[in-house]
Protein backbone atom coordinates (compact mmCIF):
# COMPACT_ATOMS: atom_id res chain seq x y z
CA UNK A 1 0.00 0.00 0.00
CA UNK A 2 1.42 2.92 -1.21
CA UNK A 3 -0.54 4.98 1.79
CA UNK A 4 1.89 3.31 4.01
CA UNK A 5 4.48 5.12 3.28
CA UNK A 6 5.37 7.39 5.58
CA UNK A 7 3.73 6.01 8.44
CA UNK A 8 4.41 2.27 8.90
CA UNK A 9 7.23 2.50 6.37
CA UNK A 10 10.21 5.43 6.12
CA UNK A 11 8.40 8.26 3.85
CA UNK A 12 9.95 7.25 0.32
CA UNK A 13 9.77 3.42 0.97
CA UNK A 14 9.90 1.90 -2.89
CA UNK A 15 7.14 -0.54 -3.46
CA UNK A 16 9.63 -3.20 -3.27
CA UNK A 17 11.01 -3.17 -0.19
CA UNK A 18 7.63 -3.09 1.21
CA UNK A 19 7.43 -6.80 2.45
CA UNK A 20 10.89 -6.87 3.73
CA UNK A 21 10.44 -3.64 6.06
CA UNK A 22 6.49 -5.45 6.68
CA UNK A 23 8.05 -8.63 7.54
CA UNK A 24 10.30 -7.01 10.13
CA UNK A 25 7.42 -5.86 11.84
CA UNK A 26 4.46 -8.07 11.66
CA UNK A 27 4.95 -12.17 10.81
CA UNK A 28 1.85 -13.23 8.75
CA UNK A 29 0.58 -11.42 5.59
CA UNK A 30 -2.42 -12.49 3.60
CA UNK A 31 -1.65 -13.63 -0.57
CA UNK A 32 -4.93 -12.29 -1.87
CA UNK A 33 -3.08 -12.02 -5.47
CA UNK A 34 -2.81 -15.78 -6.07
CA UNK A 35 -6.60 -15.40 -6.27
CA UNK A 36 -5.63 -13.74 -9.58
CA UNK A 37 -3.15 -14.87 -10.75
CA UNK A 38 0.18 -17.09 -9.72
CA UNK A 39 3.39 -15.52 -9.09
CA UNK A 40 6.45 -16.20 -11.39
CA UNK A 41 8.68 -18.74 -9.76
CA UNK A 42 11.32 -15.64 -9.13
CA UNK A 43 8.89 -13.76 -7.22
CA UNK A 44 8.40 -16.37 -4.67
CA UNK A 45 12.26 -16.70 -4.51
CA UNK A 46 12.43 -13.36 -3.57
CA UNK A 47 10.18 -13.79 -0.98
CA UNK A 48 11.56 -16.10 0.90
CA UNK A 49 14.73 -14.33 0.45
CA UNK A 50 13.41 -11.33 1.79
CA UNK A 51 11.45 -12.53 4.62
CA UNK A 52 12.63 -13.61 8.23
CA UNK A 53 12.48 -17.50 9.09
CA UNK A 54 9.67 -17.25 11.41
CA UNK A 55 7.33 -15.15 8.44
CA UNK A 56 4.52 -16.82 7.24
CA UNK A 57 2.68 -16.90 3.73
CA UNK A 58 -1.21 -17.88 3.46
CA UNK A 59 -2.61 -17.43 0.32
CA UNK A 60 -6.17 -18.10 -1.72
CA UNK A 61 -6.62 -20.76 -4.00
CA UNK A 62 -6.79 -19.43 -7.23
CA UNK A 63 -10.51 -18.40 -8.00
CA UNK A 64 -10.26 -20.60 -10.73
CA UNK A 65 -10.52 -23.12 -8.26
CA UNK A 66 -13.11 -21.83 -5.98
CA UNK A 67 -15.73 -19.44 -7.76
CA UNK A 68 -15.16 -20.32 -11.47
CA UNK A 69 -15.51 -24.24 -11.22
CA UNK A 70 -16.63 -24.35 -7.33
CA UNK A 71 -13.70 -27.47 -6.67
CA UNK A 72 -14.72 -29.69 -9.97
CA UNK A 73 -12.59 -30.65 -12.23
CA UNK A 74 -9.84 -28.65 -10.59
CA UNK A 75 -6.89 -30.79 -9.68
CA UNK A 76 -4.65 -29.69 -12.20
CA UNK A 77 -4.90 -26.08 -11.65
CA UNK A 78 -4.90 -26.73 -7.78
CA UNK A 79 -2.15 -28.90 -7.95
CA UNK A 80 -0.21 -26.22 -10.03
CA UNK A 81 -0.73 -23.64 -7.53
CA UNK A 82 0.36 -25.60 -4.53
CA UNK A 83 3.61 -26.32 -6.55
CA UNK A 84 4.37 -22.31 -7.32
CA UNK A 85 4.37 -21.26 -3.66
CA UNK A 86 5.77 -24.60 -2.01
CA UNK A 87 9.45 -23.39 -2.36
CA UNK A 88 8.28 -21.37 0.54
CA UNK A 89 9.02 -24.19 2.34
CA UNK A 90 8.35 -23.43 6.20
CA UNK A 91 7.35 -19.94 5.36
CA UNK A 92 4.08 -21.26 3.75
CA UNK A 93 1.34 -20.86 6.16
CA UNK A 94 -2.46 -21.86 5.83
CA UNK A 95 -3.75 -21.95 2.49
CA UNK A 96 -7.15 -21.02 2.17
CA UNK A 97 -10.19 -21.68 -0.06
CA UNK A 98 -12.47 -18.80 0.36
CA UNK A 99 -15.60 -20.07 -1.38
CA UNK A 100 -18.46 -17.99 -2.82
CA UNK A 101 -22.07 -17.52 -1.96
CA UNK A 102 -23.56 -19.80 -4.17
CA UNK A 103 -21.60 -22.52 -3.02
CA UNK A 104 -23.81 -24.29 -0.87
CA UNK A 105 -24.86 -27.11 1.04
CA UNK A 106 -25.48 -29.33 -1.95
CA UNK A 107 -21.90 -29.30 -2.80
CA UNK A 108 -20.44 -29.50 0.47
CA UNK A 109 -19.95 -33.65 -0.28
CA UNK A 110 -17.23 -32.13 -3.30
CA UNK A 111 -15.81 -30.12 -0.73
CA UNK A 112 -15.03 -32.97 1.44
CA UNK A 113 -13.48 -34.94 -1.66
CA UNK A 114 -11.52 -32.07 -2.81
CA UNK A 115 -9.34 -31.28 0.52
CA UNK A 116 -9.23 -35.27 1.77
CA UNK A 117 -7.27 -35.03 -2.12
CA UNK A 118 -4.67 -32.17 -1.03
CA UNK A 119 -1.41 -33.01 -0.21
CA UNK A 120 -1.00 -33.66 3.86
CA UNK A 121 1.65 -31.61 4.10
CA UNK A 122 0.28 -28.62 4.23
CA UNK A 123 -2.38 -26.85 6.15
CA UNK A 124 -5.33 -25.37 4.68
CA UNK A 125 -8.52 -23.65 5.84
CA UNK A 126 -11.89 -23.12 4.28
CA UNK A 127 -14.48 -19.71 4.37
CA UNK A 128 -17.84 -20.29 3.57
CA UNK A 129 -20.10 -17.58 2.59
CA UNK A 130 -23.24 -19.47 1.77
CA UNK A 131 -26.03 -17.80 4.68
CA UNK A 132 -27.16 -21.64 4.80
CA UNK A 133 -24.21 -22.04 7.48
CA UNK A 134 -24.54 -19.22 9.24
CA UNK A 135 -28.23 -20.29 10.26
CA UNK A 136 -27.35 -22.22 13.70
CA UNK A 137 -28.88 -25.55 11.83
CA UNK A 138 -28.10 -28.89 10.73
CA UNK A 139 -25.72 -27.39 7.45
CA UNK A 140 -23.73 -25.43 9.87
CA UNK A 141 -23.11 -28.24 12.20
CA UNK A 142 -22.14 -30.64 8.96
CA UNK A 143 -19.93 -28.21 7.25
CA UNK A 144 -18.04 -27.74 11.04
CA UNK A 145 -17.73 -31.66 11.26
CA UNK A 146 -16.78 -31.83 8.03
CA UNK A 147 -13.68 -29.63 8.43
CA UNK A 148 -12.71 -30.87 11.77
CA UNK A 149 -12.52 -34.82 10.16
CA UNK A 150 -10.16 -33.69 7.62
CA UNK A 151 -8.26 -31.04 9.85
CA UNK A 152 -9.11 -28.63 8.45
CA UNK A 153 -9.37 -24.80 9.54
CA UNK A 154 -12.21 -22.32 9.53
CA UNK A 155 -11.46 -18.99 8.22
CA UNK A 156 -13.98 -16.16 10.08
CA UNK A 157 -14.56 -13.27 7.84
CA UNK A 158 -16.06 -10.60 10.44
CA UNK A 159 -17.50 -7.56 8.43
CA UNK A 160 -19.41 -6.16 11.40
CA UNK A 161 -18.12 -3.09 11.80
CA UNK A 162 -17.93 -2.16 8.32
CA UNK A 163 -21.11 -2.71 7.96
CA UNK A 164 -22.13 -0.21 10.63
CA UNK A 165 -21.11 2.48 8.96
CA UNK A 166 -23.23 4.39 6.80
CA UNK A 167 -20.15 5.93 4.85
CA UNK A 168 -21.22 6.44 1.06
CA UNK A 169 -17.96 6.59 -0.06
CA UNK A 170 -18.02 2.96 1.06
CA UNK A 171 -20.96 1.67 0.10
CA UNK A 172 -18.87 -0.43 -3.04
CA UNK A 173 -16.41 -1.94 -0.15
CA UNK A 174 -19.58 -3.04 1.73
CA UNK A 175 -21.56 -4.72 -1.05
CA UNK A 176 -18.31 -7.06 -1.37
CA UNK A 177 -18.14 -7.94 2.36
CA UNK A 178 -20.38 -10.58 3.56
CA UNK A 179 -22.37 -9.90 6.38
CA UNK A 180 -23.06 -12.62 8.16
CA UNK A 181 -23.63 -13.67 11.58
CA UNK A 182 -20.29 -14.45 13.70
CA UNK A 183 -19.40 -17.98 14.88
CA UNK A 184 -16.70 -18.18 17.26
CA UNK A 185 -15.39 -21.52 16.36
CA UNK A 186 -12.26 -23.93 15.68
CA UNK A 187 -12.31 -26.64 13.25
CA UNK A 188 -8.70 -26.87 13.79
CA UNK A 189 -5.33 -25.69 15.20
CA UNK A 190 -5.00 -22.71 13.71
CA UNK A 191 -8.11 -20.94 12.78
CA UNK A 192 -7.99 -17.53 11.08
CA UNK A 193 -9.78 -14.64 11.50
CA UNK A 194 -10.45 -11.99 8.98
CA UNK A 195 -11.56 -8.44 10.52
CA UNK A 196 -12.71 -5.60 9.02
CA UNK A 197 -13.54 -3.04 11.65
CA UNK A 198 -15.57 0.34 11.06
CA UNK A 199 -13.44 3.13 9.69
CA UNK A 200 -13.24 4.99 13.07
CA UNK A 201 -11.98 2.02 15.74
CA UNK A 202 -13.45 3.21 18.44
CA UNK A 203 -17.18 3.41 16.66
CA UNK A 204 -16.93 -0.16 16.07
CA UNK A 205 -14.39 -1.46 18.98
CA UNK A 206 -17.61 -3.31 20.21
CA UNK A 207 -17.11 -5.92 18.01
CA UNK A 208 -14.11 -6.05 18.10
CA UNK A 209 -13.63 -6.58 21.96
CA UNK A 210 -15.31 -9.97 22.18
CA UNK A 211 -12.41 -11.41 19.91
CA UNK A 212 -9.58 -10.32 23.09
CA UNK A 213 -11.49 -13.05 25.00
CA UNK A 214 -12.21 -15.73 22.27
CA UNK A 215 -8.41 -15.32 20.80
CA UNK A 216 -6.85 -15.47 23.93
CA UNK A 217 -9.30 -18.53 24.92
CA UNK A 218 -7.87 -20.17 21.60
CA UNK A 219 -3.99 -19.54 22.53
CA UNK A 220 -4.24 -21.09 26.01
CA UNK A 221 -6.05 -24.16 23.98
CA UNK A 222 -2.88 -24.96 22.75
CA UNK A 223 -3.95 -23.20 18.96
CA UNK A 224 -2.56 -20.70 17.04
CA UNK A 225 -5.28 -18.37 15.58
CA UNK A 226 -4.09 -16.15 12.59
CA UNK A 227 -5.97 -12.74 13.07
CA UNK A 228 -5.75 -10.64 10.16
CA UNK A 229 -7.07 -6.79 10.67
CA UNK A 230 -7.94 -4.82 7.76
CA UNK A 231 -9.52 -1.27 6.99
CA UNK A 232 -12.29 -0.75 4.59
CA UNK A 233 -9.69 0.61 2.28
CA UNK A 234 -6.55 -1.29 4.04
CA UNK A 235 -5.23 3.04 4.49
CA UNK A 236 -5.59 2.44 8.00
CA UNK A 237 -4.80 -1.56 8.25
CA UNK A 238 -1.65 -1.18 10.12
CA UNK A 239 -2.81 1.16 13.00
CA UNK A 240 -5.91 -1.06 13.23
CA UNK A 241 -3.25 -3.47 13.84
CA UNK A 242 -1.47 -2.19 16.18
CA UNK A 243 -4.15 -1.43 18.24
CA UNK A 244 -5.87 -5.17 18.63
CA UNK A 245 -2.34 -6.25 19.26
CA UNK A 246 -1.95 -3.76 22.20
CA UNK A 247 -5.31 -4.97 23.44
CA UNK A 248 -4.77 -8.51 22.93
CA UNK A 249 -1.13 -8.20 24.51
CA UNK A 250 -2.58 -7.34 27.49
CA UNK A 251 -4.47 -11.01 28.00
CA UNK A 252 -2.22 -12.89 26.28
CA UNK A 253 1.76 -13.74 25.28
CA UNK A 254 2.01 -12.57 22.26
CA UNK A 255 5.17 -10.83 21.71
CA UNK A 256 6.08 -7.01 21.24
CA UNK A 257 5.45 -4.81 17.80
CA UNK A 258 8.22 -2.49 16.71
CA UNK A 259 6.96 0.93 18.12
CA UNK A 260 5.39 3.34 16.10
CA UNK A 261 7.39 6.23 15.28
CA UNK A 262 4.11 8.80 14.55
CA UNK A 263 0.71 9.48 15.58
CA UNK A 264 -2.01 6.57 15.42
CA UNK A 265 -4.70 8.37 13.34
CA UNK A 266 -8.45 7.11 14.32
CA UNK A 267 -9.19 7.11 10.50
CA UNK A 268 -10.63 9.24 7.82
CA UNK A 269 -13.38 11.28 9.71
CA UNK A 270 -11.88 10.46 13.44
CA UNK A 271 -9.58 13.31 14.38
CA UNK A 272 -5.88 12.55 15.39
CA UNK A 273 -6.88 9.70 17.51
CA UNK A 274 -3.41 9.36 19.23
CA UNK A 275 -3.29 6.59 21.43
CA UNK A 276 -0.46 5.68 23.64
CA UNK A 277 0.42 2.39 22.77
CA UNK A 278 3.57 1.33 24.31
Amino acid sequence: MSSWSGRLFPKGTKQAEFLKLYSRIFNTVEGNTTFYALPREEVVSRWREDTPDDFRFCFKFPKAVTHEKLLKDVDDVAASFIERVAPLGDKLGTLVLQLPPRFGIRQLERLGTFLTGLPKQHRYAVELRHPVFFAAGPEEREAADLLRSVGVDTVIMDARGLHATSSEALAEVRDRKPNLPIVMRATGPQPIVRCVPHEIWSEGARFVEPWIEQVTRWIGEGKQPYFFVHAPDDTFAPENAYRFHAMLAARASVGTLPPWEGKLKEGPLGGDGQLGLF
